[in-house]
């Protein structure tokens, strides 16, 4: 009977040991569903202020466009050079302004960046922690030494 008891004991401890193991695997998979909806956002994000830029580019480019058409207008009709100088001037500043915002963008983009990554690595951390943890406690219970120690 003290086998069967044994057997019984055996049993009660791997199906503990694979609850448990299963629940680390279902931790694991719902961070992994977290990073995914983290990366959705960003990807969304990221679209959003593309499509932004895109729209900015094209405005640019039109308003270049008119900007070109006045000036020869205004050479045309003998304007004053001092108010296509001031008309430049402006395009300069207007160009300054948005490589400014895009700047600031990129700054933003690269702190979100390295915030991530440092999330990530405390969460492998923190996973590698458990484990090891789980690990010795599942060596403890078994009555076997952990890894690295002597058996007396």
């Amino acid at each position: 009977m003290a086998g069967s008891e044994s057997l019984e004991e055996r049993e009660a401890a791997l199906a503990h040991r694979e609850a448990a193991q299963e629940e680390r695997e279902g931790i694991a998979d719902e961070r992994d569903r977290v990073a995914e909806q983290r990366d959705t956002v960003a990807d969304q994000r990221e679209a959003a202020s593309d499509a932004r830029d895109l729209r900015l580019d094209e405005k640019e480019k039109r308003l270049t466009g008119l900007e070109l058409m006045l000036d020869e207008r205004a050479r045309a009709l003998r304007e004053a050079v001092p108010d296509m100088v001031r008309r430049q001037h402006e395009a300069i500043d207007r160009s300054r302004s948005i490589l400014q915002r895009a700047e600031q963008r990129l700054l933003r983009a690269e702190a979100s960046l390295q915030r991530s990554r440092a999330a990530i690595e405390r969460d492998e951390a923190e996973i590698q922690r458990e484990v090891a943890a789980s690990s010795q406690r599942e060596m403890g219970e078994n009555g076997e030494a952990p890894e690295g120690t002597a058996q007396s």
